[in-house]
């Protein structure tokens, strides 16, 4: 009872806002994730469930939500977040292009500057998307892609559909879909299925490091 009464400016933002059917897939991401079994929550009651005991929530709520400018919008806005207060160190890149299903392990550490993020993303803690340099630009992730803990994804680079990155994995090349990277710097490992050992810097797998099982 005390959450709904807590998120009762933030379900007034959620209900006006031209991002409801985002989030609600944001929902139900998260709810998947930790409340696989329950299934009878209303919207409502996920929504206050998840803002009361996950702060990473929080922060992908409020840019989803984005900015007002009027003053009452921004009244409301400004007392949702103090009611849930966002981590200050969690952020995402202006203007936000990020798919429904976003999902965040623990946002520790974890930066997100990214041109694109296509949907179904799932990031663990200590990630850095972003700039490798001053003159380069922010990656573009595609759909399904899931990024270990503590990984960097570095450029103006493209990560396709379905590409899982390894632990710790530095990435500042272009990765193609169906594929799993990993090490510093990241190499394929693993291309639809099969296992493999193959640079980024090429197109196909050289006669050493032909595709094993």
């Amino acid at each position: 009872m005390i959450a709904k009464l807590k998120s009762s400016l933030h379900i007034i933002l959620f209900k006006r806002s031209a991002n409801r059917s985002v989030i609600e897939r944001d929902m139900f991401r998260w709810f998947q994730v930790y409340k696989p079994r329950l299934r009878n929550n209303t919207v409502n009651e996920t929504l206050s469930w998840l803002l009361n005991t996950h702060p990473e929530f929080r922060n992908l709520f409020y840019a989803r939500i984005g900015r007002y400018n009027r003053f009452l919008g921004k009244l409301v806005l400004y007392l949702a977040k103090k009611v849930y207060k966002p981590i200050e160190t969690f952020g995402f890149s202006e203007p936000m292009d990020v798919g429904p299903g976003f999902f965040v392990r623990v946002a520790f550490g974890t930066v997100v500057g990214a041109e694109k993020i296509g949907e179904n993303c799932w990031l663990n803690p200590g990630v850095t998307l972003g700039y490798k340099d001053e003159s380069g630009g922010m990656p573009v992730l595609g759909n399904n892609v899931y990024i270990g803990a503590g990984a960097k994804i570095l450029g103006h680079i493209t990560i396709g559909d379905n590409v899982v990155v390894g632990a710790n994995a530095v990435v500042t090349r272009n990765v193609p879909s169906n594929c799993t990277v990993a090490g510093i710097p990241a190499r394929i490992i693993k291309r639809d299925g099969v296992k493999v050992r193959v640079s980024l810097s090429s197109s196909s797998p050289s006669s050493q490091d032909a595709p094993s099982v």
